[in-house]
C-alpha cells in the first residue's frame, strides 16, 4: 500500500469570515424550511404507513401457493413457497451467467484515495490560518474516486471506472402455482456466493481485455492478485439459486402476484427469502417502518439545529476579533441553535399530527394540559410555611 502526504496552509481574513457567515445566513433559512418540510412529510408518511399495514393485516389471507383459486382474484393473498425461473441469469459485460433468480455483480477498484485532516487556528483580530494535511493511499474500494477533483491530482492518477455494480434478475418466475413478475423479482437480493467456471473466467477475460484469475466468487483483474496495481478490480459475484423459498404478500390478479392498493392509496407488496407468516412479514413492516420515522426525525432535527447554527454564525465570527470571545459566543449561539432546533422540530411535529390524525393530537394535548394545570394547582395547594418565631 502506497501512502504520501502534502500538507497546505490557508489563511482567511476576518472580513472574509465575516462574509462567508453573513452569505451562510441565507442558505440557514433554506436549510431550516427544508427541515421542516421533511418534518412535516416524514410525520405524514409514517402515518399513512401505519394505515396501510394495519389495513393490509387486517384483510391478508393466507393461501395454498400450488393451486390458484379464482375465488380470491383481487383480494390481498400470503403464499410461501419455492421459487424457479427458467434460463440463466447473464452479466453481458463479463459473459459470467448463473442458474437462479437472481445475479448480482459488486465491484472494487484498486485506486488511489485522498483523504484530509484540518487544524485551524484563530489570530488575533478574527482572520485564521488553516492547515490541511491531504493523505494518499492506494487502496480497494467499492466507490470510484475521482482523481481530478484531488488537491494533488499529479502522481495519484486514477484510470476510469469502467464497470459498475449490477443486478441480474429474471423476468419472471414461478411461485408454486403462481407466477411472479418485475415488481416482486426486484425486491430480491442474491446472498450466496458464486463462483464462476473456468471457461466463464476465460470469457471474462476475452471481454474485458484483460488477464482475470478467480478465488472462489472473486474475479480479479489484472496481472497479479498479490501485488495489484492502480486500476486493477475485484468483481464478487452472488446469486439466489432455484428452489429459494420465497413469501410474498400481494394481490392476486390471476395466477400472478402484484401489488396491492390500500384505501390510503399506498401499494402493498412485501417479499422475504425464507418461510415467513403474514403476520411476521406485517410486523416486520411496521418495525421498518418505526425506525425510518426516528431516522428521519433525527435528521430533521439535525437540519434544523444546524440552520439555526448558520443564522447566528455571523455573531462567533464577530467575536473572533479576540479569539476567546469568539469560542464563548460559538458556545452560546450552539446551545441557543439547540434549544430553537429541537422547540421548533416539536412543534412541526405537533402540527402535522394535528393535520394527519387530529382526534389522537387533540386528546394528547389535552392530556399534556391536564398534567400541566395539575401541577400547577397542586403547587398552590401546597402549605405555606409558618413564619419562624
Amino acid at each position: 500500500m502506497s501512502n504520501d502526504q502534502i500538507s497546505v496552509t490557508t489563511s482567511t481574513s476576518w472580513f472574509s469570515r465575516l462574509g462567508s457567515a453573513i452569505k451562510g445566513v441565507l442558505f440557514g433559512f433554506v436549510v431550516i424550511l427544508a427541515a421542516i418540510v421533511l418534518l412535516f412529510w416524514n410525520e405524514g408518511r409514517s402515518i399513512e404507513s401505519v394505515r396501510t399495514n394495519k389495513e393490509g393485516a387486517g384483510a391478508v389471507i393466507s393461501v395454498d401457493a400450488n393451486r390458484v383459486d379464482a375465488a380470491n382474484n383481487g383480494k390481498l393473498v400470503h403464499i410461501s413457497a419455492a421459487a424457479s425461473a427458467e434460463g440463466h441469469r447473464r452479466d453481458d459485460v463479463t459473459g459470467v451467467a448463473a442458474d437462479g433468480l437472481v445475479l448480482s455483480r459488486s465491484v472494487e477498484y484498486f485506486q488511489w484515495v485522498e483523504s484530509s485532516q484540518s487544524d485551524t487556528r484563530t489570530k488575533l483580530g478574527g482572520g485564521q490560518e488553516t492547515v490541511t494535511t491531504y493523505s494518499y493511499t492506494t487502496e480497494w474500494t467499492n466507490a470510484p474516486q475521482d482523481s481530478a477533483r484531488f488537491n494533488q491530482p499529479q502522481g495519484h492518477q486514477n484510470p476510469p471506472a469502467t464497470l459498475k455494480d449490477g443486478t441480474f434478475a429474471a423476468d419472471q418466475a414461478s411461485i408454486g402455482a403462481f407466477k411472479a413478475t418485475a415488481p416482486v423479482l426486484s425486491q430480491l437480493t442474491a446472498q450466496t456466493n458464486f463462483t464462476p467456471s473456468a471457461e466463464q473466467v476465460q470469457a471474462a477475460s476475452s471481454a474485458l481485455g484483460r488477464p482475470v484469475s478467480a478465488q472462489e466468487n472473486v474475479l480479479f483483474v489484472g496481472q497479479n492478485a498479490a501485488t495489484p496495481q492502480v486500476g486493477d478490480m475485484r468483481i464478487t459475484y452472488h446469486h439466489l439459486p432455484q428452489n429459494t423459498v420465497l413469501s410474498v404478500i400481494g394481490a392476486q390478479t390471476g395466477n400472478e402476484i402484484t401489488p396491492f392498493i390500500a384505501k390510503t392509496g399506498s401499494p402493498i407488496l412485501m417479499v422475504r427469502t425464507g418461510t415467513a407468516s403474514a403476520t411476521e412479514m406485517f410486523q416486520a413492516a411496521k418495525a421498518a417502518n418505526q425506525t425510518m420515522s426516528w431516522l428521519l426525525r433525527g435528521v430533521g432535527l439535525a437540519a434544523m439545529i444546524a440552520g439555526f447554527g448558520m443564522l447566528l454564525a455571523p455573531l462567533g465570527v464577530l467575536g473572533d476579533v479576540v479569539p476567546f470571545i469568539g469560542s464563548i459566543v460559538r458556545m452560546g449561539t450552539g446551545l441557543m441553535a439547540g434549544a430553537v432546533g429541537l422547540a421548533l422540530s416539536l412543534v412541526v411535529i405537533a402540527l402535522a399530527w394535528l393535520a394527519f390524525r387530529p382526534v389522537v393530537a387533540i386528546i394528547l394535548l389535552a392530556v399534556a394540559g391536564a398534567a400541566v394545570a395539575g401541577v400547577l394547582w397542586m403547587r398552590k395547594r401546597k402549605p405555606v410555611p409558618a413564619p419562624a418565631v
